[in-house]
This record gives C-alpha cells, sequence and structure tokens, in this order.
C-alpha cells in the first residue's frame, strides 16, 4: 500500500466515524427523550429485616464479626428490666449467638458453651481472615485491656478463643480501622470511675504472627475523644486511617460534642486536618458519634446514623439546672420551695420527653469519598435508627445488628442492606452506536482478509503501511484501555507527578532508531527474536520467545478485564460477560484481517479516543464555570503537583519515576515483538523510524490531555459528589463519566472506542503470539512446511491465544487490584528487565555469549522475586534493577569463560557500524 493509499483509507476511516455520529445523533433526535443524567435518588441503600436478635430486649456495645461463613454477635449490654431512670441497672453480656445463612434463610444458632472469657460491651472488633477479633470494653465497673481472637468450627458448630497481646492501657468506647493487615485503634477511655477521653493511637500488625506487640503512634492534632468513627480506606493507591467525629470527655464532667474529621497517612505517618463531617451539605456540619463506618469500593466510607449530640446536650443542661434548683431550695424557707418543685417538676417532665422522644438519632446514610474529600447523604436508616452497634459485610451485604434506639432502650431487630449500584441508563441509541462500531470492526477483519494470502501478508502487510499509519499503531499497542481509562485517574486520585513518564517515550525515539532499528530491518527478520539465534544461539532465541508469550499472556489479561469493568460500570453486564464478548469480536477480525486489519483499526480507535477526551474536557470545563474554577479548585487541593524531589525508593519520586520509566521504555520498544513488528510493516528503515518519531512525538501531547482529564474529572466530582456512584472502583470514574454526561449515541461511540482499544492491545498481542509461534517455533523447526500450513497455523493460533487470554482475564476479574495502570506496569517491570537485558548485551557487548546471557537473565529474575516480594521497594525502580543485574551478571559471566566461537559481523552495533562504514 503506498502512501496515497494509505491516506486514501484514512479518509475512508474517517468517514465511517461521522458515518456513525450522524446516524447516532438522528436516532437520539427521533428517540423519545431518554434521561442519561445521573440518578441523584439519595435512598440507595435498600434495607429488609433478617431473625431478631436472640434476647428481645436487644443489646447495645456488642462485639460484631464475620468468620467462615457466619455472622458473630457477643457481649453487650441493656437494661432488661427497667429503664435506667426508673432504677434499671444495666447489665454486660458473655453469650455469643451465631448467625447463620440456608438456603432460603438467616436462622440463629446459640449454645450454653458460647461465651466469651468476660462480660464486656463497647470495646472493637475486626473481622479477619483468620478470626475476629475483639479489643478491650467494659463490665460497667472497670476497663478491659484484654485482646481475644475468636475462630468458629463450622463442623464441631464451636468456638475457638485465643489470647492475643494485651492493649498497652484498658480501653473501651473507642472505635477501629484495618487495612493491609493492621489495626489501628483511637480514642476510647481507660477507666468507668471518673472518666476521661483520651488521645489514643495505637496499631497491631497482625502479619507479625511471631512478633505480635502494639505501637504507639503520635496522635490527630485535635480534642481526645470516646465514641469516634473510625474507619481505614485507600485514596488512590495510599492507605490512610480516617478519624470522624465523636464526644470529648474531661475529668471534671465537662463535655463537648464533635463534628472534626482527620486523615492519617499511613505510609508517611503524617496526620492532616479535614473539612467537618458533612461540611459540603446544605445542613452543613454534624456530629456522628456513636455511629459505625464501613470502607466501601475503593475510596468510599460509608457512615450510618450516629448521635448529633443535641438530645444529649439538652439532658445535661436539664440536669444542670435541676441540681442547681435543688440546692436552692436548701437555702430558701418553706413558703418559696413550692415553687422551686414545680420548675424542677417541668423540667422532670422535659426531661422524660427528652428521653422517650421516638428516632432521636440520625437515620441518614453519609457516604464520605476520601479523594474529594466530600460528604453526601445516599440513604436513610430503618426505623428506629440504632447508635453503638457495628456494622458489617458479610457475602457482600451490609448488615447492622441491633444496638440502641434511644437512651436506655435497644432494638433485637438486625437488618441486611444491599446497595444499589445506580448504573446509568445506557440507552438504546448508545448501544446502537457500540453496535454499529463493531460491526466496522468485523467488517475491517472480512475486508483485509482478501489480501492476506501468505504470511508475509498475515505479519508484515506486505511492507503496505504508511510511516504514519505505523506510528499511530505504535501508539495505539501501548496506549490500550488501561491508559485511557486509568491513566486519567492518576491526576484525579493524586497529582501529575507521573506525568514526567510520557517524556521517556520521546526520548527513547533516538535509542531504538539508531542502535535497535538497523538489526531489525537488515537482518530481515519476522520475529525480534530471530536476531537472538544469530547472536547467540537457539536457546536464547526460544528463550526471549517464550517470556515474550507468557508476558503477552498476562498483559492480554489486563487489557480485557480493565474495560470489561468499564462495561460492568455503564451497561449493568456481567463482567465475564463482557469480557468473553470483547474476546470472541477480537478473535474474529484479527484471525481474518491480519496485522493490517491490526493497524487500521488501531488509527481508527485513536481517533475517536482522542477526540472523546477533547470533548470531555470541554464538557466539564464548561459545565463548573471555566478554566478558572478547574484551576483554582485543583491548585487549592494540590492537585497539579508536578514534582517530588524525595530521594524514597518505596514511594513515587521523580526520580524513580524518570529514570524507572525510561528503563521501562527498553522493554516494549526494543524486545516486544507487538511494537518491532510495527517497525517491519512499512516501506524502508527510513519509514519505519519515522513512525518510531511519530510515537514518540505524540505521546506527549495526549499525556497530557490524559492528566487534564483526570484534574478535571476530580473538580467535577468535587463540586458534585451526589453525581460519584457508592462503592465504585477508581478506575470506573471516567466511564461513569461518560454514561452520566456525555450525550446519547457520542456517549456510545466513546465506549465503543474504549471497547476497541482494549480489543486493539488484545489483537496486537495475539497477532504478535501468533507470529512468534509459527516464526520462531513452527517455522524454525520444520522448515520444510509450506507457505499455506504456515499462514493456518498462524490463524489457529490466533485464535487458540485470544480464547486463554479470555480465560486468564476472567481469573483476573476474581482479584481486587487498587490501581490497573499501576499493576500493568508493575507486572511490565517484573517481566520485561531480563529480556531487556539480553538485547542489550547482544547489541552492545561483544564478549557477551548466549550462556553468559541466559545466566545473567536467570539471576535478574531471581533478584527481582526477591525484589518484589520480601522489600518495600517501589515497582518504578524494578527495571533500574533488573536491567542492570541481567547486563553485569550476563557480561561478568561471559568474562570468566570465554567463547570466541562465533562470527559477530553485523550482529553487534560495533561490527555493524565497522560493516556499515567498509561498505
Amino acid at each position: 500500500m503506498n502512501y496515497k493509499k494509505g491516506l486514501l483509507l484514512m479518509k475512508n476511516l474517517i468517514q465511517y466515524v461521522i458515518l456513525l455520529l450522524v446516524v447516532t445523533m438522528a436516532l437520539y433526535y427521533n428517540a423519545i427523550a431518554q434521561d442519561s443524567s445521573a440518578d441523584t435518588s439519595k435512598n440507595i441503600i435498600h434495607w429488609h429485616s433478617l431473625s431478631d436478635y436472640p434476647d428481645s430486649n436487644g443489646v447495645a456495645g456488642a462485639f460484631v464479626g464475620t468468620h467462615n461463613n457466619v455472622l458473630l454477635m457477643g457481649g453487650g449490654a441493656n437494661f432488661p428490666s427497667a429503664m435506667p431512670g426508673k432504677g434499671g441497672e444495666k447489665v454486660f453480656y458473655n453469650t455469643i449467638h451465631i448467625l447463620q445463612q440456608d438456603s432460603a434463610s438467616y436462622n440463629w444458632h446459640t449454645s450454653p458453651g458460647l461465651t466469651l472469657p468476660d462480660s464486656l460491651a463497647y470495646g472493637a472488633t475486626v473481622s479477619t481472615e483468620n478470626g475476629i477479633i475483639l479489643i478491650g470494653g467494659t463490665d460497667g465497673k472497670t476497663v478491659s485491656s484484654k485482646v481475644y481472637r475468636l475462630q468458629w468450627e463450622p463442623d464441631s458448630k464451636s468456638i475457638d478463643i485465643e489470647n492475643l497481646p494485651s492493649l498497652p492501657k484498658p480501653l473501651a468506647f473507642m472505635d477501629v480501622g484495618f487495612i493491609d493487615n493492621t489495626i489501628y485503634v483511637a480514642g476510647g477511655q481507660h477507666s468507668m470511675n471518673d472518666p476521661e477521653a483520651t488521645k489514643i493511637f495505637w496499631k497491631l500488625d497482625i502479619s507479625k504472627e511471631e512478633d505480635l506487640q502494639w505501637e504507639e503512634l503520635h496522635p490527630w492534632p485535635g480534642p481526645s475523644r470516646i465514641l469516634p468513627i473510625a474507619a481505614a480506606q485507600y485514596k488512590g493507591d495510599t492507605p490512610y486511617f480516617f478519624l470522624f467525629s465523636g464526644r470529648n470527655l474531661n475529668a471534671d464532667g465537662s463535655m463537648n460534642i464533635l463534628n472534626d474529621a482527620y486523615r492519617y497517612n499511613i505510609k508517611e505517618q503524617k496526620w492532616n486536618v479535614l473539612g467537618d463531617v458533612g461540611h459540603n451539605l446544605p445542613d452543613s456540619s454534624r456530629s456522628v458519634m456513636g455511629a459505625s463506618a464501613l470502607p466501601s469500593g475503593d475510596s468510599h466510607i460509608l457512615v450510618f446514623g450516629g448521635d448529633s449530640g443535641d438530645a444529649l446536650m439538652e439532658r445535661l443542661e436539664l440536669i444542670t439546672q435541676m441540681d442547681s434548683l435543688r440546692n436552692q431550695m436548701q437555702v430558701l424557707p418553706s413558703s418559696r420551695q413550692q415553687d422551686i418543685k414545680q420548675q424542677i417538676e417541668a423540667f422532670e417532665l422535659k426531661l422524660t420527653d427528652n428521653l422517650t422522644q421516638e428516632n432521636p438519632f440520625s437515620k441518614n446514610v453519609l457516604s464520605y469519598h476520601t479523594i474529594t474529600d466530600s460528604w453526601d447523604n445516599v440513604g436513610q436508616l430503618p426505623n428506629p435508627p440504632p447508635v453503638t452497634t457495628t456494622a458489617v459485610k458479610w457475602n457482600d451485604q451490609i448488615i447492622l445488628p441491633s444496638g440502641e434506639t434511644r437512651p436506655g432502650v435497644r432494638t433485637p431487630e438486625v437488618w441486611q442492606g444491599t446497595i444499589d449500584s445506580r448504573t446509568p441508563q445506557f440507552g438504546w441509541v448508545n448501544y446502537s452506536a457500540l453496535g454499529l462500531y463493531a460491526i466496522i470492526l468485523i467488517g475491517m477483519g472480512f475486508y483485509f482478509s482478501h489480501r492476506e494470502d501468505a504470511t508475509d501478508d498475515y505479519f508484515l502487510a506486505g511492507n503496505r503501511i504508511p510511516w504514519w499509519a505505523a506510528g499511530i499503531s505504535i501508539y495505539a499497542t501501548q496506549l490500550s484501555a488501561i491508559t485511557f481509562i486509568s491513566t486519567p485517574v492518576l491526576a484525579y486520585a493524586d497529582n501529575w507527578i507521573v506525568f514526567i513518564a510520557y517524556f521517556t517515550i520521546f526520548l527513547m525515539a533516538p535509542v531504538v532508531i539508531y542502535f535497535y532499528l538497523p538489526f531489525f530491518r537488515r537482518l530481515n527478520v519476522t520475529s525480534a527474536y530471530e536476531y537472538l539465534e544469530k547472536r547467540f544461539h537457539l536457546a536464547v532465541r526460544l528463550f526471549g520467545s517464550v517470556s515474550f508469550i507468557l508476558f503477552q499472556l498476562g498483559r492480554m489479561s489486563v487489557v480485557v478485564f480493565l474495560p470489561a469493568l468499564t462495561l460492568t460500570a455503564i451497561l449493568d453486564m456481567n463482567i465475564y460477560a463482557a469480557i468473553i464478548l470483547m474476546g470472541v469480536l477480537a478473535i474474529i477480525y484479527t484471525t481474518l484481517g491480519g496485522i493490517e486489519a491490526v493497524i487500521w483499526s488501531d488509527v481508527l480507535q485513536v481517533f475517536i479516543l482522542v477526540s472523546g477526551i477533547i470533548y470531555s474536557l470541554y464538557f466539564i470545563i464548561n459545565y463548573v464555570g471555566g478554566l478558572e474554577i478547574v484551576y483554582t479548585t485543583a491548585l487549592e487541593h494540590d492537585k497539579l503537583q508536578l514534582f517530588d524531589f524525595s530521594f524514597s525508593f518505596t514511594s513515587l519520586a521523580t526520580w524513580s519515576i524518570f529514570l524507572g520509566s525510561f528503563a521501562l521504555q527498553f522493554g516494549p520498544y526494543t524486545t516486544d515483538q507487538a511494537v518491532i513488528q510495527r517497525y517491519l510493516t512499512t516501506r524502508d528503515e527510513k519509514s519505519a523510524a519515522d513512525s518510531i518519531w511519530t510515537n514518540g512525538i505524540i505521546s506527549i501531547p495526549t499525556g497530557f490531555l490524559f492528566f487534564a482529564l483526570g484534574t478535571c474529572l476530580y473538580v467535577f466530582y468535587k463540586l458534585n459528589p451526589d453525581f460519584l456512584s457508592v462503592g465504585m472502583q477508581n478506575d470506573q470514574v471516567f466511564p461513569l463519566f461518560i454514561g452520566q454526561q456525555l450525550p446519547m449515541g457520542y456517549a456510545g461511540l466513546l465506549i465503543a472506542g474504549i471497547f476497541s482499544a482494549s480489543m486493539s492491545s488484545l489483537d496486537s498481542s495475539m497477532h504478535s503470539i501468533s507470529t512468534v509461534a509459527t516464526v520462531d517455533f513452527y517455522e524454525r523447526f520444520v522448515p520444510a512446511s509450506t507457505e499455506n500450513a504456515r499462514l493456518n497455523l498462524a490463524r489457529w493460533v490466533t485464535v487458540l491465544t485470544g480464547v486463554l487470554g479470555t480465560l486468564i482475564a476472567c481469573l483476573l476479574a476474581s482479584f481486587p487490584i487498587q490501581s490497573l495502570y499501576f499493576f500493568f506496569q508493575e507486572i511490565i517491570g517484573l517481566l520485561s528487565s531480563a529480556l531487556a537485558g539480553i538485547f542489550i548485551l547482544g547489541i552492545f557487548t561483544k564478549r557477551t555469549h548466549g550462556t553468559g546471557a541466559l545466566i545473567g537473565a536467570i539471576i535478574s529474575l531471581i533478584v527481582l522475586y526477591i525484589v518484589k516480594f520480601h522489600t518495600p521497594i517501589h515497582f518504578y525502580i524494578y527495571p533500574l534493577i533488573g536491567i542492570p543485574v541481567c547486563v553485569f551478571s550476563g557480561y561478568f559471566i561471559s568474562y570468566l569463560f570465554p567463547d570466541h566461537g562465533k562470527k559477530l559481523e553485523g550482529l553487534t552495533y560495533r561490527t555493524l557500524v565497522t560493516k556499515r562504514d567498509e561498505n
């Protein structure tokens, strides 16, 4: 295909896109009005009752947790005989009750042998894989420092109780957070006699089974408190401990109701003061003391109910006034005491009304979003709303058991809550755009299938691809849906620190052009790993081929899983169905059309995705009120930070991002068959060089667009937190915005583009694996095979690879990952370093032989395994370790045990230059 034909095909592709837009817009204007905006309903949690707690009086302050598919509820306190103001005495319990689920219902299991070692309440509970941990508490007279781990044995229906290290001091009325196998305890009081709130902040790392011990941490920069609300949750990829509200209780009996909020950076061990609880809501900030909190999704914390403190402060004021009047009566003459008695009786009536008022506690379920520091009212608790209970997550459901419904009164009711994901209505217009796009992709596969008469056509497109199309395809291959969806999340959740990595793609271009490209073009290879056999020997070639295939299978799973996650957020589709659908479509058009269909579909999807980002930026900037609002809001909340000059090996820093990203580029641009194959589809070496420059040049402005979009998304949801979907993953934020805000038809087209971006990466991996399997294995070991046999094999390998990658993606869907972008970068850093080191040894050294190169690669893999699983070193540094280890180890082994039998003319950079100079 010559240059003019390439332009003509590009023109036709643009016409297809315009046709799609025209058709979908026509459908939109002729359709019945359909609301695609966000569902701003405030009741996203649906409650229904389970079996009542066995004690009909209910309990408050019980220990609640889940283990081995049962809910355990033990201890607690109530007033079984009479209200506290009428002579009732609070009773504390040690009984344990087990809630089990069968096929149709939930039922309580009780037994005389199911008891706690002590009668306790108002401690804290943490559910872990290895059991339920009970911390502190009180029996009404003393405060406990004991810590237990309870494990439910389903076969014997018994509980194993293990003593863990006691707290440094007795503690009750505190709260806890649990993240990354570490328990954090905050607030509480040490004594029931002359109680006083504390600023306790302790942690226990339960992963250190051989050395369990509590560690004291620096407390928050605010008042001491009891009955706080605590939770641990991520902000971006950084874990935090959050502390909200509570009650300050002083030794003199005075108290203050608190509505403040704090955030503790676990990695940096620093506290930050946040806006008050509910600071951005219409009815302003409020106290939620005594509430229960649960982390939800990647960045939300749900707070259930709570006590505003208004009724409590009114009671205290009434009691203070009555005490003052009683003191006056003692010094007043009897003639005036009657008036005082009447005033006291009036206050007593008010106190009774206060104690018996219906639903004195908040019914609101609040959500706090850790990234935007914003609150939203997302639902209502069932009547009567309880406090001093513990909400737990059980089988993806929220369980809210028993608790206090008004002073002295408990409820036996147990509630189960289900969160409505509030999936946007995608609409048939958007589905039409998505369907039309899929038809065009399959049509491209059929169109190019008529040109694939030989393996040279199927693998290299007969060198017909224009340089600019090959460059865009290189960019699209590395772009993938991961870049399109997850890169904006970096700026949305954190800042612009990672943006500098895009400059390393540009800096890699001259390295590839001047040092690597000549070998791939002049040696007339189809597979990049053919060079390794020419330079070293067959074993090195096979090592490179197998390493590449394994890496690509892992890559395929990630790049399919992410857009499937997108589709489940927008289309309310089962994630496994979405993965299978994408896999099937990619298999069809790649198997049919070969590399030519792959490259031109890449060009089409880049055009759609970049235009989608530009339109999204335009939409958000206009929606929030202009560019100045975006800039000032982002600047105020430190979202525009470009550099971090700390010299850290364990967290993101500018030096490690820049150097690590540059080293990371050696993997895809010098060893990856999926990329190198694009170098070989152009007419000549100069055209290939132009394609590499094209990729490097467009990476920087498009990277800027990705990060600008992330910042705009932050501002959009900061100003409109009610549009966020509670429990969502961070990587769903851009797809959520597409489904909520963009016009119908265009949203469908953009989702189709994301779909295509994933399939573009999938088809590149499938096709390059097919190339490697056919050239490096079948053709290498069966040289007498016919052209037709090789072409048929290539197509069958494409199909089988697509099926296998799809199955791995389904497996990946069952694992939680905080950031898919970082996860993908970690995979590249771990698996590509050894192969990059081998190519460096082959091209830049003459002494290194095949055995040395293989030993260097193996040592590199071993070292990276140790670094990954036994050190806290950040993954951006992996290639800075893996590549040098491979190079130095391989060279050193070759130096110790030299092999001078291999002729290297034209196979190293030095001999290639010498040969070129001689010519």
